[in-house]
């Protein structure tokens, strides 16, 4: 492997983050250099919870950013799925010392901004990895031996630092190769796939997070716990070490702006919920704030690159949160691309092998989260039908209907 070998990276998110560190090192066979180009003038937080499930945790371990995040998060004791209406519970997984002894790895909620500020710190000790901000890709163009960038006009809050690399600020910028971690709007995938726009689900997710002790009694910040209705469902875990409480509320709505963060109606979300079980009410009445984004996804594709062009995290497979991996898979493939550019092939080799690793695993994760969805909002007779068959199964089996997911890369070493 050169040790001069460049590869670029469209986009600041946890995908990308991971996705650079895992492949400049440090590595004892020689560093690569990687270029974070994000288009925000600044990496802010985008969201607010993340499960970090096993598979995820095992990969922040091993680039050690994990005990960073230890303070910081929570391991919930279980998940606890209850009735919206009444409250009744339908199952109990448990998690806590039982996910790590089965898993390998503890299952932990965090902050998003939390996660994402101590990849950036492990980013910033990295001499191998600059991050350029204001830097919106627009395209790319493949030559014979490796890609050229084409960034807008005057999109360059960095430009001291690329003079000697271009000659005017419409100059294409050079890379031996360019991962699109760039999101659900991704410009790499558009130019690698040439496809439509993203689906809309007819779902919409709120999301708020409130002072632990402003959440009602009966609520434990140490459990997630996960309500399910006709119609909507109900999500919320402890972040910040405890100190504060995730909450998202997901119903059917016909909203599609695009976006992370609209600002929503707390009334919309009160009358929504007021039919539910006192506690989830109560709930939903904590936060002051509410913002909104409409859920959207992808079909899964066919294939994800070109030459030494290739896409990681919802670039390449974008997924509802009815599974909570969407964050969890781009860490993964952060962790893959790191494994084999560092394995001695040439880029485009290295990415095409990536891909072989992960699109198979991605499109069921992709294909379980819709389905999920489906289940989670039934209601009437196949709702009943769903709580009994979940209450049947008993804690076991439906921890072994997570180890196909929560267990990858164990045997790896990851």
């Amino acid at each position: 492997m050169a040790a001069d070998r460049h590869i670029a990276v469209a986009g600041g998110g946890i995908a990308g983050l991971t996705a650079a560190l895992a492949i400049a090192g440090p590595d004892s066979r020689g560093p690569t250099r990687v270029t974070i180009y994000e288009q925000a003038a600044r990496l802010e937080e985008v969201g607010a919870g993340l499960q970090v499930s096993p598979n995820a945790w095992r990969v922040l371990d091993a680039l050690g950013v994990a005990e960073a995040i230890v303070p910081r998060s929570v391991a919930p004791k279980a998940i606890l799925m209850r009735r919206g209406r009444d409250g009744r519970v339908i199952a109990r997984i448990p998690l806590g010392d039982t996910a790590t002894a089965r898993w390998g790895a503890p299952y932990r909620v965090v902050h998003r901004a939390d996660l994402q500020a101590a990849l950036v710190a492990a980013i910033d000790t990295n001499p191998n990895i600059d991050i350029r901000l204001s830097s919106h890709l627009e395209g790319f163009r493949i030559g014979k031996a490796d890609v050229a960038l084409h960034f807008a006009a005057g999109a360059d809050a960095n430009a001291d630092a690329r003079a000697d690399a271009r000659a005017d600020a419409d100059a294409d910028i050079r890379a031996d190769g360019l991962i699109g971690a760039d999101g659900l709007w991704s410009a790499v995938r558009r130019q690698v796939c040439g496809e439509a726009d993203p689906v809309y689900s007819g779902k919409v997710a709120w999301r708020a997070t409130v002072p632990a002790d402003a959440v009602p009694a009966g609520i434990d910040p140490w459990e997630t716990g996960l309500w399910l209705g006709r119609d909507a469902h109900l999500v919320h875990y402890g972040v910040r070490g405890g100190a504060e409480v995730n909450v998202v509320a997901i119903f059917a709505d016909d909203w599609t702006e695009p976006g992370w963060s609209a600002p929503g109606k707390r009334e919309d979300v009160l009358s929504r919920y007021a039919r539910w079980h006192r506690l989830a009410g109560a709930l939903v009445e904590a936060p002051d704030h509410w913002v909104k984004w409409a859920l959207a996804d992808r079909e899964p594709l066919s294939r994800w690159g070109l030459g030494p062009v290739t896409l990681a995290g919802d670039a390449a497979h974008p997924m509802l949160p009815f599974m909570a991996q969407g964050a969890a898979m781009g860490i993964e493939d952060g962790w893959v691309l790191g494994q084999v550019l560092a394995d001695g092939y040439d880029v485009p080799q290295a990415f095409r092998l990536y891909e072989n690793r992960r699109m198979r695993r991605t499109a069921r994760v992709q294909k379980d989260a819709r389905s999920n969805g489906e289940i989670y909002h039934l209601g009437g007779i196949a709702a009943a039908g769903r709580d009994a068959a979940l209450g049947l199964l008993g804690p076991q089996r439906l921890l072994a209907r997570f180890d196909w997911l929560y267990g990858w890369g164990r045997s790896a070493g990851t």
